[in-house]
């Protein structure tokens, strides 16, 4: 059996969570993160995802055909050796990486006949994936942006490249319509989360490896994270640094201490002062210790993800020497349905090391012990 696949990266991607810009649709956002010394992820994690798949169907009878955008917009993310075919923008003005680049090579490939069009970015390019084919073609997000709320992209690099191997192989391919969400980064920067739905795409079946659409806290939610931000901000230590991530229950540990903080962003609070707020991944490791700090996170709703996913100013080098805590209320716990915990830092060997079961901070002298996972063949239900 022959199979053809299409590959696009967005190669700014990413970008704008290390610099705590909470997006990377900023026409300067090169510019920002070449001053700030900060590579674009996209293409390794385009990469992983390939090379994965590749894996995946080195023992099966499949000949894989590899349509990839031109440079930066896919062939650059392949390994040499690697046999693909690159494909072009037609574009009236294309850039280096625009969004009618996008377009337009998606176009491109779904005309060409691709099986499956996996993209590398996050929900801007999903949208813009979404403008160009539809549903005419099956495609499939690696996740690589900021913003990844939309429920058509893989849990990890490496568990899209698994599941789209796994969908290929298979003779009786089933796909579902899933929905492609975006949020409006000038209203992120104001501390305003409201998603809208733009459409569907058509994204192959399974359950296991694709990620849920992200969802809200419920209203009823508000005095439960209050009670727990009291009871968390008692157990503070003294000229210990913490690191706190974006959410509203992290938001209630700030009340709690009479600080007001970047409700999606990182902050850094040391014996009840706001140390720093809104950090980039530069100056979050200038400012821990080597002796390490206390970070302290929220599940992303129904997603179920702790790191990796809208708090990427929280790198490999503070969470290396860093003690992670995890807090939630209780119905955010239910919401996850027996799904474990998913952490995605971009370094699996130290995604490894966090995996397991750990303890989840619920309120006043209460805990679960719950599972946390990053690969669906490991994964233990709570």
């Amino acid at each position: 059996m022959d199979v053809t696949i299409g590959l696009l990266v967005n190669p700014v991607a990413g970008l704008g969570g290390r610099l705590a810009q909470k997006g990377s649709d900023a026409s300067d956002i090169r510019d920002l993160a070449e001053r700030a010394g900060i590579d674009s992820l996209a293409p390794e994690r385009a990469g992983q995802t390939v090379c994965r798949l590749l894996d995946g169907l080195e023992s099966s009878r499949v000949a894989v055909r590899i349509l990839a955008g031109a440079g930066e917009m896919g062939v650059d993310a392949l390994d040499a050796g690697i046999p693909h075919e690159p494909v072009a923008s037609d574009a009236v003005h294309p850039g280096a990486s625009s969004s009618e680049d996008t377009k337009s090579m998606a176009r491109n490939m779904a005309d060409r006949g691709v099986d499956l069009l996996l993209f590398a970015g996050g929900d801007g390019t999903a949208r813009d994936i979404l403008d160009a084919v539809g549903t005419s073609v099956p495609v499939l997000g690696i996740p690589a942006g900021v913003k990844i709320y939309s429920g058509v992209f893989g849990l990890t690099p490496s568990e899209t490249g698994a599941l789209a191997a796994g969908w290929l192989a298979n003779p009786n391919r089933c796909s579902d319509e899933r929905e492609v969400v975006d949020i409006d980064e000038d209203e992120l920067r104001q501390g305003l989360a409201t998603p809208s739905l733009y459409g569907t795409l058509r994204v192959p079946s399974d359950s296991r490896r694709l990620q849920p659409r992200k969802s809200g806290s419920p209203a009823s939610d508000v005095n439960a994270a209050r009670s727990l931000g009291i009871a968390f901000a008692a157990t503070m230590v003294p000229d210990r640094h913490y690191v706190l991530g974006p959410g509203s229950t992290t938001m209630a540990i700030g009340s709690a201490l009479d600080l007001e903080l970047t409700r999606l962003g990182v902050d850094v609070v040391c014996n009840g002062q706001l140390i720093a707020e809104d950090v980039d991944a530069e100056t979050l490791n200038s400012l821990v210790p080597e002796e390490g700090a206390t970070i302290v996170v929220t599940p992303l709703g129904q997603q179920g993800f702790v790191i990796g996913r809208g708090n990427q100013q929280i790198d490999y080098r503070v969470l290396q020497r860093s003690e992670l805590r995890i807090v939630a209320t209780p119905s955010k716990m239910i919401s996850l349905g027996g799904r474990p915990l998913w952490v995605d830092s971009g370094h699996p060997e130290l995604d490894a090391t966090i995996c397991g079961y750990t303890k989840v901070f619920t309120g006043a002298k209460a805990e679960v012990i719950y599972p946390i996972s990053n690969t669906a063949d490991s994964q233990v239900r709570a």
